[in-house]
Parts: structure tokens; sequence; C-alpha cells
């Protein structure tokens, strides 16, 4: 999945030559070739039917990678409070299982391509990696056929329980790859055919579930997601992200986005912050530049939800 084949590049090269190819149901174009064949563009507007083949390779590397993490922490929940109780062979089977299946995990993230112009792709698997790493050699330990020879039931249900516990504190990146499919380009992404088909393959393993919450739509903003536009003072802009710092004027705001929640902090040079918690549509919070300064900047929440929130700013302070 990850390698590119002959056919492929041979796709590959019909497509920079003007050509557009449909490999499963899916439509390709690129933009200029590398010297392996494959393409690097990913300008392209994604909003289209053309997707470029190094998303939809790292998306379904990703989608699949983070299924089987899933897959092992769900089993390992449903199994911690099984040993007690059980033969020692129960426990002996969940510790083999689990450390094959983490080292299989860490594997399929390791095989994942890093894309050097999208640096979100790399550090988001390097921040599965880190976490697995981090407890793998223990989960090993523990599981190894050598050191539960001769242990009593009790033993290995200890070490069983140990792993599960383990394999539950493997935590998820921030930001988060549902935060970051708030990124256009990461939207694409996350639905290409592979990660399709892994989310019906999970559908279709928990049965039929209740419908999602529909999530109230953000109002429009003037400027979209365009921060840089309270550079002069008067803005309304779309915040996706988590944390974000609009800059107005000579002044910086930190933005954190939690759930239903905004807060705005700016803090003085000279030590000492204003926090402003900002919750319901219509909230306002003021900050100045504090001393002898003249001059306010006033956020107004204009509405928020678990995908965003849109803030209307406007400033007095004098340039500068």
């Amino acid at each position: 999945m990850f390698g590119g084949g002959v056919g492929r590049r041979r796709e590959m090269g019909l497509v920079a030559g003007g050509l557009v190819v449909a490999v499963g149901g899916v439509l390709f174009m690129a933009g200029a070739e590398t010297d392996d064949g494959e393409s690097d563009d990913f300008s392209a507007d994604t909003s289209g039917p053309f997707f470029n083949p190094s998303q939809r390779d790292w998306g379904e590397g990703m989608c699949e990678s983070m299924a089987s993490l899933k897959a092992l922490q769900t089993d390992s929940a449903k199994k911690a409070d099984t040993f007690a109780g059980s033969p020692d062979s129960v426990a002996s089977a969940y510790l083999t299982s689990a450390s094959s299946a983490l080292e299989d995990i860490s594997r399929k993230f390791a095989a994942v391509d890093s894309l050097t112009r999208i640096p979100e792709t790399g550090r988001l698997r390097a921040s599965y990696l880190r976490e697995i790493d981090r407890v793998r050699p223990e989960v090993r330990e523990l599981s190894d056929a050598d050191g539960l020879a001769g242990l009593s039931t009790r033993e290995k249900t200890g070490r069983a329980e140990r792993v599960t516990s383990l394999v539950a504190g493997i935590k998820e990146p921030n930001p988060s790859w549902d935060q970051l499919l708030h990124d256009r380009w990461f939207e694409v992404a996350g639905n290409s055919p592979g990660c399709v088909k892994v989310r019906q393959a999970e559908r279709a393993k928990s049965g039929p579930s209740e419908p999602p919450e529909p999530v109230p739509p953000l109002p429009p903003a003037a400027d979209g997601a365009s921060l840089g536009a309270c550079l002069d003072g008067a803005c309304e802009v779309r915040v996706m992200k988590p944390e974000a710092d609009i800059k107005v004027g000579g002044l910086t705001l930190e933005v954190t986005r939690d759930g239903s929640k905004v807060t705005v902090v700016h803090s003085y040079p000279s030590g000492g912050a204003v926090r402003v918690n900002l919750s319901e549509d219509g909230a306002r919070g003021t900050f100045g530049r504090g001393g002898d300064a003249t001059g306010t900047v006033t956020v107004e929440l204009k509405g928020v939800n678990r995908n965003g929130a849109v803030l209307r700013i406007n400033s007095s302070l004098p340039p500068g």
C-alpha cells in the first residue's frame, strides 16, 4: 500500500502528462512529478473530485493504524475484568496477543510516510509512535513467555491487568486526528477509500447505534478563517483550531476553544494577564495594553460549536 509499484508509477506518469486516471472509483490529478514519479503538489483545490495520491496513501495508512490501536484498546477494556477467577491460560493468551498486536501497530505507524510539505502529518504520526513506544517495552517484558513460565495464576492475572492499564493509557495526540480534520487537506485525506472502508468496518462491528447529535451550524464570518484580517483592528473570523493567537495591532490575544467555551487571554509584557471566558453567543471581553496606553480591544463571541468558533473583534487602539 505504501510502496510505489510500476503500475502505480505508470498511472502517475499519465496524470502528470495532463490525463486523469480513475483508481478504485476515485479520480486523481497531480501537479509536478518528483524524481520517483510521485506527485508532491498539495495546492490544488480539494473541494473537487480530484485527489492527490500522497493524500490517499497517508490518510489510509493513518486510518488503518489508528483503527488497529482502537481495536486493541477496546479488546483490552473488555477483558480487563475477566482475568480474575479464570484459568491462567486466559491471562497468558491475552498477554501474548496484546504484545504482538502492539508491536504490529508500531510497525504500521512507522510505515506511514510523512509528507514534508505538511508538517502536521509527521507530528501526528510521531506522537502516536512516542505514546506506543512509551509502553511497548514494559508490555513486551510482562508478556515474555520465559518470564511467564512458573508464575502462579494470580501473578499472571496481575500482569494481564497491568498490560490492560498500559494499553488504556496510550493517549491521543494533541492536536488529534479529529481536530486536524477541520483542515480541508486532512478532511480530504480522511475521506479516502481506505478510510471510508475502515469506518464502515468499525460501524458494522459495533452494530446499530444512536445517530449523533446534530451540530448547530456556525454563523458566517465576514473574513472566513483568515486570522490575519484582524491586524487592522476590525475583523470577524472563524477559529477552527483548539488554540490560536490573534494579533490586533500591537496586541496579541491567545484564544483557546474547549467544547462550547472560548477563553481569550492577553498577557502583559511586564507580567500579569487578563483572561475572559466566553460561553454564550453575544458574550464580550475587553482588553487593553495596560499602563498609560489608551484604547481597547473588544472580542465578541458570535457562535461556537464543537468544530469551531466565530469571533468579532474591534479595536480602538492607536496604531503601533
